[in-house]
């Protein structure tokens, strides 16, 4: 869990829908997202590690780290810390919880954390409030199963897809469609440039009810304008996963 060590400041994505509607200020849109490829069988080991870290923050009223948690199907553990801009990646988020558990205690926790993967990755990515489509009255609240759709583009067709998303937005508005979705956008330390489609449900069976329902009231009309993305896209993902609260910690929510 290298996000946390000292002097650095890193968490996943990809994941990922942030759990944000709770919140009464405004909402973030950039995110620095961190990934841990966890070991199959170092998950349970992690997942304690991962808890003993939030009790410790709960524990000592850490206001200074603010992140969500998700687990993915294949291992991997996906960490979001919002940011308000980049100046923050120099700040030391560990400043305070040093302080108040001390470097020694922090520093083994972390060592532990370390046996529980090979490798990480990090990188910040922004919500695209103008491409996501949020219908009035519709909250994600209480649906912590999430599908995500990696949308990945050459550079050359940058304002070409941009422009294609916003047109499934424009349909999806028209249409009436009652459950939304959030947008994202790959950012510093992105290998390619990619949309994120993040879309969430009670579970996986609701989440495709769900599809299949916006399919019929989308209808034809549905197949022409998402081929105007398909046909600028270059390689296609699809992640399920699930947001953990349990693993979460939201101080500026709960507080």
């Amino acid at each position: 869990m290298k996000i946390l060590k000292r002097g650095v400041l890193t968490l996943w994505i990809a994941v990922l829908a942030i759990n944000i509607s709770n919140s009464q200020e405004e909402p973030p849109t950039m995110f620095v997202v961190h990934t841990d490829n966890v070991k199959f069988e170092m998950m349970p080991k992690y997942e304690e590690l991962s808890l003993k870290f939030k009790t410790l923050c709960e524990e000592n009223d850490i206001k200074d780290l603010n992140w969500t948690t998700i687990s993915v199907e294949d291992g991997r553990y996906v960490y979001a810390m919002p940011i308000k801009n980049m100046a923050e990646l120099d700040k030391n988020h560990m400043e305070e919880m040093e302080k108040k558990v001390g470097e020694e205690k922090i520093e083994q926790l972390f060592n532990e954390f370390d046996e529980c993967y090979d490798s990480y990755s990090s990188e910040i990515i922004h919500l695209k409030s103008e491409l996501s489509y949020m219908p009035e009255g519709y909250s994600t609240e209480g649906k912590n199963q999430r599908e995500y759709h990696f949308l990945y583009y050459p550079p050359k067709h940058g304002k070409a897809m941009k422009d294609a998303m916003g047109k499934v937005k424009e349909m999806f508005k028209a249409k009436g469609i009652k459950n939304g979705y959030e947008v994202y956008h790959s950012g510093f330390g992105s290998q390619s440039s990619y949309y994120m489609v993040a879309i969430a449900g009670a579970s996986e069976m609701e989440i495709a009810q769900d599809g299949e329902e916006n399919d019929k009231l989308l209808g034809d009309e549905k197949d022409a304008i998402f081929w105007d993305v398909i046909k600028l896209t270059s390689k296609y993902d699809q992640v399920e996963g699930s947001l953990r609260p349990d693993l979460s910690y939201w101080p500026t929510v709960s507080k």
